[in-house]
Parts: C-alpha cells; sequence; structure tokens
C-alpha cells in the first residue's frame, strides 16, 4: 500500500532562490525501509517535507491518498509520522522515564508500553531513570526512537543515525527497524551516507543535483 506518494516536488529556498530539490515524483509504501543517499542538505530538505514540518514550493505530497495541504499537519506530526532528526527534541535535565511523562500525560500512554518500547531499542531501566544529560549520545538517540514508535505511527523518519551510533548500536536500530516495518507494516525513511545503513534498505534512492537520479531495489541483495 502506497503511504506517501510525491508528485512532481520542487523545493526552493525563499531567500537565496536555490532549489534544493527538483522534480521529485515517486511512492513510499508500507512495509519497506528505505534508504535516501546524496547531499545532507538535499537529504535533510527531503525528510523534512515527509514529516510535515516544511511545505513543497510546486507540486504534491500526499499521504494516503490525502493532499498534504488539506491535511492537519499537526496531527499528521502528533500521530502518523515519528521523527528522529539530528537535533534531538529531548529535555536534558529530566530523565526519559519522567520526559515521557510529561509529554504523554494528556495522551493516556501507559508507562509500560514506553519501558517496553525503550527495551526493545537497548535501554534499560535503569537508564531510563538517568537524566537525559547524562546519557550517551548512543542511548539519547534510543529514547529518541522509542518515543518516536510509541504511538505506533505509520511512519517512521530518521535523518544519519550513523553519526551518533557506533557499529553494535547502529546494527541493533537498523534491525529492530527493519522487523518494525515488515512486522507492523509500517514505512521507515532513513536519509544516511552510511553503507552499513544502506544495506539495510529496501529501495535506495539516490538524490544528485536536487534530482531524483535512482531508485534501486535493494532486497535481490539482502536475501529477503
Amino acid at each position: 500500500m502506497t503511504i506517501l506518494s510525491l508528485k512532481h516536488i520542487v523545493y526552493t529556498h525563499e531567500k537565496n532562490k536555490m532549489t534544493v530539490l527538483d522534480d521529485i515524483t515517486a511512492d513510499f509504501e508500507a512495509g519497506k525501509v528505505y534508504v535516501i543517499l546524496g547531499k545532507s542538505t538535499e537529504k535533510s530538505t527531503l525528510l523534512a517535507l515527509l514529516a510535515g514540518i516544511d511545505t513543497v514550493s510546486k507540486g504534491t505530497i500526499m499521504y494516503k491518498n490525502q493532499n498534504f495541504q488539506k491535511i492537519d499537519r499537526d496531527r499528521y506530526r502528533r500521530t502518523e509520522v515519528g521523527t528522529i532528526f539530528q537535533q534531538y527534541n529531548l529535555i536534558p535535565e529530566a530523565s526519559a522515564l519522567m520526559m515521557f511523562k510529561l509529554l504523554s500525560w494528556k495522551q493516556g500512554n501507559d508507562t509500560e508500553r514506553f519501558l517496553s518500547c525503550l527495551k526493545k531499542v537497548g535501554v534499560d531501566e535503569k537508564q531510563a531513570n538517568k537524566k537525559i544529560k547524562k546519557l550517551s549520545f548512543a542511548n539519547q538517540q534510543r529514547v529518541c526512537l522509542a518515543k518516536a514508535v510509541l504511538n505506533n505511527p505509520e511512519i517512521i523518519i530518521l535523518d544519519a543515525p550513523e553519526i551518533t551510533l557506533n557499529h553494535l548500536s547502529l546494527e541493533a536500530v537498523m534491525t529492530y527497524l527493519r522487523m518494525y516495518a515488515k512486522n507492523e507494516n509500517k514505512c521507515v525513511i532513513i536519509g544516511s551516507q552510511s553503507n552499513e545503513v544502506a544495506a539495510c534498505a529496501d529501495e535506495l534512492w539516490g538524490l544528485n543535483g536536487g534530482k531524483l537520479s535512482f531508485i534501486k531495489d535493494n532486497t535481490k541483495n539482502d536475501g529477503s
């Protein structure tokens, strides 16, 4: 099932009039992991558009056959997509558990579910009770991942997970994301320059000069 559909999208900076993305048309499907390769600016811009944080200059993004311009963008960001960008949206002085309670008191999410999500991504209860600022960068990213998947969103978006994760941590996170996509029939979209991350993709997308230069089916390379 197609989750997101891009139709001739263009993104141009308002101030300097530089076109970052130019006439991109493609689809994202449920149950797949996508890795987007290319310059950092191009990848980050595309991820921001897909997350509903920014708006295209031209063209259309469809979410489940609904035009992005007509959906409730706040609700989309809150319930339909989980994001993990390089600037973590965490509360340094709070523990992961306290942060969860502060952010979710209106939604009624239960603590045990959050602890379960943390455990699945490699953060035990002892770590969950430490202040965020005292956690390693790798564990901070794991907390972000647990927070992102908590509401079981249709889409997970990550930007350059390899920057803060060592080899073993990255391998564990990518294994979890592949299982999440397959078992829950969700769409995972990752911007990366890592060969290790790229190897976990079902589809590889290449951005070059603002254009979508290639889409490669990567499943025949991993035996799945």
